[in-house]
C-alpha cells in the first residue's frame, strides 16, 4: 500500500505541474499550406510570398506556421487555386488566375481599359467590395492584392506591331486577353505558368502575354521579340479559407492580415522597379524590344472597346454596374 505521506507528496507534485501549465499537453501549433502559381522561387512575387509565410510564423511565435509550395509542386492547376483554398486542400493561396471562379474580377483585366497606375488604383478601389463579396461566396477571404506591371507581348516570331499578332498562337492569362488576341487575328491559348516553357519549346505557342518581371524574365531564353503595348495590368490576390481563418484567435488573425498587408506594396514595388531595367537587359541579350508607336493604343482600343460592354452584359448585372462605375471614374 502507498503510505499517506507518499500519497500527499504525489498530490503536491501533481498540483504543482497543473499550476505550472503541465497538466495537459499544450495546444498543437496550427500548420497551413500556401500554394502559389509561380514555379520559380527567385521571382519577386515568390520571394514576397515566402516573406509572408516567414513573418506569420515569426509574429505568431510559431502558433501558426505556413509552408509555401511553388507552382507545379502540388496537383493543383493554376486556374483552380480558388477552389483548392475553398475546399481546404490548401489553406492559403496566391491566386492570379481566379477569373474562372470569380468572373467579375475581369473588369480590372479588360484590354486597354486601364492605362496607368493612377487609373488602376481608382478602378481597384471601386472593385474591392465586388471582389470580396464574390470570393466570400466561395468560402474564401481576400487578405490583400499585389500588382504586376503591364502585361505585354513576347514571341519567338516577329512581333513589332499589332498586325504581327495575326496567325500567332499566344498564351494568355485570361479570357479577356484571349478575346483581344482573337480580334487581332491571333490564336489565344490558356496555359498555367508551369506549362509555358515546354509549350514554347515544342511550338505549341509562339508567344506569351506577361510582364517583364514575370514570365518575360523567366522565359526570355525562349523568346526573341517583345512588343511593349500595355494590354492590361495583372493583379494577384492572397486568399485564405474562411472557416480556417475564423477559427484563429483574433490576435493571430490580426498578425496574418498584417503580414499580408505589409508585403503587398513591397511585391508591387519590387516588380515595378525592375521592369525598365529588364527591357534593357533583354535588348542587350539580343531580343528585339519595340516600344508602342503613336496610334497603336487608339488602334487597339478601336478593336476591343465594343467588347467591354459585351463582356459585362455576359457576366450579369453586378459586372455591368461595376464596369459602369469604373468607366465613369476613368472618363472612358
Amino acid at each position: 500500500m502507498i503510505s499517506t505521506s507518499r500519497r500527499q507528496f504525489a498530490g503536491v507534485i501533481a498540483g504543482a505541474f497543473a499550476w505550472a501549465g503541465f497538466a495537459a499537453p499544450a495546444a498543437a501549433a496550427e500548420k497551413w499550406d500556401l500554394y502559389i502559381y509561380n514555379p520559380v522561387a527567385t521571382v519577386a512575387a515568390a520571394k514576397g510570398m515566402s516573406a509572408i509565410a516567414e513573418q506569420i510564423e515569426k509574429d505568431t511565435g510559431g502558433e501558426l506556421s505556413v509552408r509555401l509550395h511553388l507552382g507545379g509542386s502540388l496537383p493543383i492547376n493554376t486556374t483552380t487555386i480558388t477552389q483548392a483554398v475553398s475546399d481546404d486542400v490548401v489553406q492559403m493561396g496566391d491566386d492570379g488566375y481566379f477569373l474562372g471562379n470569380v468572373p467579375i474580377g475581369g473588369v480590372l483585366r479588360l484590354p486597354l481599359l486601364i492605362r496607368s497606375l493612377d487609373e488602376y488604383k481608382k478602378a481597384a478601389d471601386i472593385m474591392a467590395p465586388y471582389l470580396e463579396k464574390a470570393f466570400e461566396k466561395k468560402g474564401v477571404l481576400v487578405l490583400g492584392q499585389y500588382l504586376y506591371p503591364y502585361q505585354v507581348a513576347f514571341s519567338s516570331k516577329k512581333l513589332t506591331s499589332l498586325a504581327d499578332f495575326k496567325g500567332q498562337k499566344i498564351r494568355v492569362t485570361s479570357p479577356e486577353q484571349g478575346e483581344f488576341i482573337k480580334r487581332l487575328g491571333g490564336v489565344p491559348v490558356t496555359l498555367g505558368a508551369p506549362e509555358v516553357p515546354s509549350a514554347l519549346d515544342r511550338s505549341i505557342v509562339d508567344g506569351v502575354l506577361t510582364a517583364n518581371t514575370g514570365g518575360g524574365n523567366t522565359w526570355k531564353d525562349l523568346l526573341k521579340f517583345n512588343y511593349r503595348l500595355g494590354i492590361n495590368y495583372f493583379n494577384s490576390v492572397v486568399i485564405v479559407n474562411k472557416e480556417r481563418f475564423n477559427k484563429l484567435s483574433p490576435e493571430i488573425q490580426a498578425k496574418v492580415r498584417k503580414a499580408v498587408t505589409d508585403n503587398m506594396p513591397l511585391i508591387t514595388k519590387a516588380m515595378a522597379d525592375e521592369e525598365d531595367s529588364l527591357s534593357k537587359k533583354f535588348a542587350e541579350g539580343g531580343m528585339t524590344v519595340t516600344e508602342q508607336q503613336p496610334g497603336d493604343l487608339d488602334a487597339g482600343t478601336k478593336v476591343i472597346s465594343a467588347y467591354w460592354d459585351e463582356w459585362a452584359k455576359s457576366k450579369g448585372p453586378d459586372a455591368t454596374a461595376a464596369l459602369k462605375q469604373v468607366r465613369a471614374a476613368l472618363g472612358r
